[in-house]
């Protein structure tokens, strides 16, 4: 080895059964690396001491393990990119700058999440849209939420929310804020890369994003490598693509963690980076020349196994969760951000509703003067016995 203290980086640990044993698997959330390694549960306590401060006399001292076989299990995690080491730093940099050298962000999700041909995504998304009330509404709304679940279960709900712009007047450019479901420096997070998916190019507004950032305190780009293969504003790209004729731009946004300020019961105004991007998108939208709609990428509740959760999903919870999401639809499509933070806060976010700052930076950043539920719906997964919901909101 060649990490004097190994550490492990951030992974993702889950359970899988194979030969009649059961396992667990660890892979990199970030995908950063596709590898997954898997190992038997006794390998637990090894891992817990992986945090950079114990070096392998120590961890052969603590375990009564041979010295031989942590050197070989602390190889196979640093050949599989799991360790903080000068092997994984130096992969890290070949993806950053290769990354940053792409003059656009390319689809991740074509041919896995949903087709990565042209027509055969065309002819899913004209399915979804076929379960959908046309809007004789020809404002074009300042807002919306749309889901990020995958298409296969998500995608009548997403068309509910695109549809509101089939026949509306033009939208100059989208502010699109997307969740990042993996750790970041600061709480946005933006690209000026234009999108790539089947569909064709999406360009980025970076004039727009020119005059955000410039009224930042921080680097809005400093996880810009964050963007390589989230999928919550690709999703909204491809139907943005498929719904308008006309010519549009993106302004592409991740928005990070908020847990912490749950944790400290904070209204996220009171926190420097939210206000400050609430303040700076606002100004932007009123000062540039565009017609502008904000669209928030988001899913609501994560609840049962695959989230570590003990109870069963059954009919009867699967109502109650019903009830606790239409409420706190109802005070976002009221737009009562106070309460609906207030209520993720009283019952520390519970639910793990993924979108609750970038629907808070939604209603604090706009004037808006009234909201709508379009459409809510649960993916329940049997097999996993857990269940993911989400919902579509018009704004105006």
């Amino acid at each position: 080895m060649s990490v004097a203290h190994p550490k492990l980086r951030l992974v993702e640990a889950f359970p899988v059964r194979a030969e009649g044993r059961d396992w667990i698997a660890l892979r990199d959330p970030t995908g950063l690396t596709e590898n997954v390694v898997t190992v038997s549960p006794g390998a637990v306590r090894l891992l817990q001491l992986l945090d950079g401060r114990h070096d392998l006399a120590m961890l052969q001292s603590r375990l009564a393990v041979p010295a031989d076989q942590i050197e070989k299990f602390l190889q196979q995690l640093d050949e599989a990119l799991l360790l903080d080491s000068p092997r994984f730093l130096a992969h890290k940099a070949q993806v950053t700058e290769q990354f940053r050298k792409a003059r656009v962000r390319a689809a991740f999700c074509a041919g896995n999440s949903y087709p990565a041909q042209a027509n055969a995504l065309r002819q899913m998304l004209t399915e979804h849209f076929a379960t959908t009330t046309r809007s004789d509404d020809y404002r074009p709304p300042l807002a919306l939420v749309a889901p990020h679940i995958d298409f296969r279960r998500g995608g009548p709900t997403f068309a509910a929310a695109y549809q509101q712009l089939a026949h509306s007047h033009p939208v100059d450019t989208f502010v699109i804020l997307g969740v990042a479901h993996v750790p970041t420096t600061h709480r946005y997070v933006a690209t000026r890369k234009d999108f790539q998916t089947p569909l064709g190019i999406a360009p980025t507004d970076t004039g727009f994003l020119d005059m955000l950032a410039g009224r930042l305190g921080f680097d809005l780009y400093a996880d810009e490598l964050v963007h390589r293969r989230e999928h919550s504003v690709e999703f909204q790209v491809i139907y943005l693509q498929h719904v308008l004729a006309q010519p549009f731009r993106i302004v592409p946004i991740l928005v990070g963690g908020f847990h912490d300020l749950i944790e400290a019961g904070t209204d996220p105004l009171r926190d420097r980076e939210v206000a400050g991007f609430v303040r700076a998108l606002r100004e932007t939208i009123i000062e540039s020349d565009r017609r502008v709609c904000v669209i928030a990428g988001v899913d609501l509740a994560h609840v049962g196994g695959r989230f570590g959760d003990e109870f069963h999903v059954n009919d009867e919870l699967l109502r109650r969760l019903a009830a606790d999401d239409q409420a706190t639809l109802r005070q976002v499509a009221q737009l009562d951000r106070r309460q609906f933070w207030r209520d993720i806060v009283a019952d520390t976010n519970r639910r793990r509703v993924d979108g609750v700052l970038a629907m808070y930076t939604l209603l604090a950043a706009l004037d808006l003067r009234g909201g709508e539920l379009l459409r809510y719906d649960q993916s329940p997964e049997p097999d996993t016995n857990s269940v993911v919901t989400f919902a579509s909101l018009r704004f105006w």
